[in-house]
C-alpha cells in the first residue's frame, strides 16, 4: 500500500490533469490561472506509484452556518483516481488522511458533493442537502403590484460581495449548513461574467437579489433570496418582464421558498434533487458547538455511536446538557441510544426526522431515552446553494 503524501506547488499541473480525466473536462488557461490560485487556500492530498500521481483528494477550509453560528468545515472535492489504479483502496486512504486533518485542524464537520451516495456512505457521510428547482412558463408567475418605495438595480460583478453578502447570510442563517461566503468565494464561485445580477434596494439597503443567466431556450435563476415581500414581487415581475425573450423559466430556491400558490397553474414543475452529504468528524467538539434546544431534564444520556473511518469517535458518549451547553465525554457506561455516524449527523443536521430514523431501526434504544433525545433536537432545515 502507497503513502499518502502533500502535494506540493509544483505538482499542481499533475492534479489537474488527473481532474480533467475524472471529469472529463478541459480547462482553459484562465481557469488553470484560476484552479491554482484557489488550491493554494486548500490542503491537496495524493497517493503516488512511483513518481507518478495515481490519486488525489483536495480539501477546502470552509465555514457553514449552523443556524445563527459560523462554524469551520473540512470540504472534500476533486478526488479523483487513474483509471489504471482504481480499486486499489487508494481512495479510502486519503479520506481517512482527509478526516483525520479535519480533526487536526480543530473542525468538527465536513461536507462533500457525492459522484455516488452508497459510495460515500461507507464513509460515514449521510444525504444532508437537497436542490429545489422549478421550471415552468413565465406567464404562469403570479405577481402582485403593492406600493413600495424600492427600486431594482443592476450589479457589476466586481462590487456584488460587499452589496449581497449581508442579505444572504441573514437568509443562510435561518438554515443549517448554508456556506459563509468570502468576497473571493463569491468572485471565484458564485459569479461569472455572464451573470446577471439584480438587486432590490430600499432606502438605502440591500433587500434581496437574484443571480439569472439567459440560456438559448430559458431563463435561468441561480439564486433568489429576498428579506420583504416588496423585495420578492419586485424580483419576481423582473423575472416576468422577459416573457417577451422566451416562454420558459427555471428558478433555483432555497427548500420552502415557492409553492403551487405562487403560480397560475400549479402544474408548473418542481424538481428536488439529491445534493451535498456531510458528517460529523469529531463528535466532542460537534456537541460542545451545536445549538441543542433547551432542556429541563440534566440528566445524562449516553448514546453509542458507531464510526469505522473516525476511531476517535467510535464508543458510548456519555451527554449531560447543562445551561452553558453539553458536557459530553466518553464513557465505558451502557448505552441508552445506538446509531452509527452517519444517521447522527443526518439527524442533527435536520436532514432525517428521528421517527424515521427509529422506524428504519438506524437509531435503537428505550422509548424514554429516545423521547428524551428528541426534545433536544431543534427543528433545523439544511440547505445549499453552492458547489465544490
Amino acid at each position: 500500500m502507497s503513502d499518502v503524501k502533500k502535494v506540493t506547488d509544483g505538482e499542481y499541473d499533475a492534479c489537474l490533469k488527473l481532474g480533467e480525466n475524472a471529469f472529463n473536462y478541459k480547462l482553459t488557461q484562465e481557469q488553470i490561472k484560476n484552479r491554482k490560485w484557489q488550491m493554494d487556500k486548500q490542503d491537496i492530498f495524493a497517493v503516488y506509484e512511483g513518481d507518478r500521481m495515481a490519486a488525489k483528494l483536495h480539501l477546502l477550509p470552509l465555514q457553514i452556518f449552523l443556524n445563527d453560528k459560523k462554524v469551520d468545515m473540512g470540504g472534500i472535492a476533486g478526488v479523483a483516481t487513474w483509471p489504471e489504479h482504481r480499486r486499489k483502496g487508494y481512495v479510502g486512504q486519503l479520506m481517512k488522511e482527509a478526516l483525520k486533518t479535519i480533526r487536526e485542524k480543530g473542525y468538527s464537520l465536513s461536507l462533500l458533493h457525492p459522484f455516488s451516495i452508497p459510495f460515500y456512505r461507507n464513509y460515514g457521510y449521510e444525504l444532508t442537502q437537497y436542490t429545489y428547482t422549478y421550471q415552468g412558463s413565465i406567464s404562469n408567475l403570479i405577481v402582485e403590484h403593492p406600493s413600495y418605495d424600492g427600486k431594482l438595480v443592476r450589479v457589476n460583478k466586481e462590487e456584488a460581495p460587499s452589496l449581497l453578502n449581508d442579505v444572504y447570510e441573514k437568509a443562510a442563517s435561518a438554515y443549517t449548513l448554508m456556506l459563509a461566503r468570502e468576497p473571493w468565494w463569491w468572485e471565484r464561485r458564485v459569479l461569472t461574467d455572464d451573470t446577471q445580477i439584480i438587486a432590490y434596494e430600499s432606502q438605502g439597503h440591500m433587500q434581496g437579489y437574484l443571480l439569472a443567466e439567459m440560456k438559448k431556450d430559458r431563463l435561468v435563476i441561480d439564486e433568489f433570496i429576498y428579506q420583504t415581500k416588496p423585495a420578492f414581487q419586485a424580483l419576481l415581475q423582473w423575472m416576468k418582464n422577459h416573457d417577451s425573450m422566451t416562454e420558459q423559466i427555471e428558478i433555483s430556491m432555497l427548500p420552502g421558498d415557492l409553492d403551487a400558490f405562487h403560480f397560475a397553474n400549479p402544474r408548473f414543475k418542481e424538481v428536488k434533487q439529491p445534493y451535498f452529504m456531510a458528517r460529523i468528524v469529531d463528535i466532542e467538539n460537534f456537541f460542545k458547538l451545536y445549538p441543542f434546544a433547551d432542556s429541563l431534564d440534566n440528566a445524562p444520556l449516553n448514546i453509542k455511536v458507531y464510526d469505522k473511518y473516525a476511531p476517535w469517535n467510535d464508543g458510548v458518549w456519555q451527554c449531560i446538557p447543562k445551561k452553558e451547553g453539553m458536557v459530553v465525554e466518553q464513557t465505558s457506561d451502557e448505552a441508552d441510544i445506538e446509531t452509527d455516524v452517519k444517521t447522527l449527523s443526518a439527524l442533527l443536521l435536520g436532514s432525517l426526522p428521528i421517527e424515521k430514523a427509529i422506524f428504519m431501526n438506524k437509531l435503537t434504544g428505550d422509548p424514554s431515552s429516545l423521547a428524551r433525545l428528541s426534545g433536544w433536537i431543534p427543528n433545523n432545515q439544511p440547505a445549499f446553494l453552492d458547489f465544490f
